[in-house]
């Protein structure tokens, strides 16, 4: 009770409670996300490689259609990897940097 009692106070800030993130948390939901995305993105464009890029194009509001690159298994990985862990990372330290400032 009194560990409850401690904690409670703890994360009082200016009489209200504050919200903490679990950064790992945080990583492993957005890294996955993030993760599912990128399969879709390159099952669209294995897919539908033209248009694929048109859509991109319209998003990016440039012209893209001339960047059509197949994608090998190595690209893929590589892919992947880079694009959920440096997400995930980005989010963790975000949620970092929110719990130490809601502390303050």
């Amino acid at each position: 009770m009194t560990n409850s009692i401690q904690h409670s106070e703890k994360n009082r800030v200016r009489g209200y409670s504050v919200l903490r993130l679990s950064v790992r948390s945080i990583f492993i939901a957005t890294a996955t996300a993030t993760g599912i995305a990128y399969l879709v993105c390159v099952l669209f464009l294995t897919v539908a490689p033209q248009a694929t890029m048109a859509f991109s194009s319209y998003v990016l509001h440039t012209n893209l259609s001339g960047l059509i690159q197949s994608v090998t298994w190595g690209s893929f990985i590589v892919g992947l990897l880079v694009c959920s862990v440096s997400t995930g990372l980005y989010a963790a330290v975000v949620a970092r940097l929110y719990n130490n400032l809601s502390m303050r």
